[in-house]
């Protein structure tokens, strides 16, 4: 395993995690909320046993990644905010690696800013893979989203009322504790996560132990991480999911209480390219439990 910083931008750096076979199929992976770029199996011999070249990123203000600046901030503040940062630090990172094209994973919170790097860079993604993603704001106009997440209709009624910025300030230290270490971490997860999702987790060799290092790195540097994505979960999402060309495979787990089925069949009506997998039995840590299997899948597509 390689890690490394890329400066980006604004003079922002990245860190990213270059790990598996190095002569494998690229592939991006975008990490969920609020997690880092560990949050993935700890055994890298799978992504090179699928013949894959795992680019994990911190996305924006989550471990070695530092923010994206406020709008309004001064010099180096991205023009349009989150989304350009996000696509800006995929151009970075592929121009810094000299790849060409790649697929693309994201797990969960990472498929809003997954979404957007396809959209932003169609000529340089060849394959996405949506593993229980969230949906954007607009989605909840949907009756089926909106029975199935109604955990998260108090989040979207808060940012009804307070500005941007507020929102994620007031709501991300009830997602992340800060300062954190291990011990904390596995404390605030196992109060957090749902029925299926520990027993599914508890499956995977290390899982447990390998999530909370991932919140302790996802928080080191503090929430900045945490409320961006907060507040881009909550506002309508600036993307044009019809502008998205490459084939999408979509991952949900039937027995998902996060990010629930409904989910996946509104972005399987709208992303063109989608094919929608639903597993029998899977929750939310089905990344992990079909790990080798998704690397594989995307990126057979994208090498075609």
């Amino acid at each position: 395993m390689t890690t490394r910083q890329i400066e980006v931008a604004g003079g922002r750096m990245v860190m990213l995690d270059d790990v598996g076979r190095p002569d494998g199929v690229p592939v991006l992976y975008l990490h969920g909320t609020p997690d880092s770029r560990l949050a993935r199996p700890a055994d890298d011999g799978l992504a090179a046993d699928a013949g894959v070249r795992v680019l994990a990123l911190d996305r924006p203000g989550y471990g070695g990644s530092d923010p994206v600046p406020t709008v309004g901030s001064g010099a180096g503040t991205p023009p349009g905010g989150w989304v350009e940062a996000v696509v800006g630090d995929g151009v970075a990172v592929l121009d810094e690696l000299r790849v060409e094209r790649c697929g693309m994973v994201a797990w969960s919170g990472g498929a809003l800013p997954a979404l957007a790097v396809a959209a932003g860079l169609p000529e340089r993604i060849a394959a996405l893979g949506l593993v229980a993603g969230l949906v954007p704001r607009q989605a909840y106009h949907d009756p089926a989203v909106r029975e199935a997440g109604g955990d998260r209709l108090a989040t979207l009624e808060l940012a009804e009322v307070l500005p941007p910025g507020e929102l994620g300030e007031a709501v991300a230290p009830l997602v992340a504790p800060y300062p954190c270490d291990r011990r904390l971490a596995l404390e605030h997860q196992a109060e957090h996560r749902d029925a299926a999702g520990a027993l599914e987790l508890a499956t995977v060799p290390g899982g447990v132990e390998r999530m909370a290092d991932a919140l302790v790195e996802a928080v080191r540097r503090g929430l900045a991480g945490a409320a961006a994505d907060i507040e881009a979960q909550a506002r309508p999402l600036a993307v044009d999911l019809g502008s998205i060309a490459c084939p999408v495979r979509l991952w949900y787990g039937t027995d998902d209480v996060v990010t629930p089925p409904a989910f996946g069949r509104w972005y399987a009506e709208r992303l063109a390219g989608a094919t929608l997998e639903l597993v029998d039995g899977a929750a939310h840590y089905l990344l992990f439990t079909r790990w080798t299997d998704i690397l594989r899948t995307i990126a057979a597509a994208a090498d075609s």
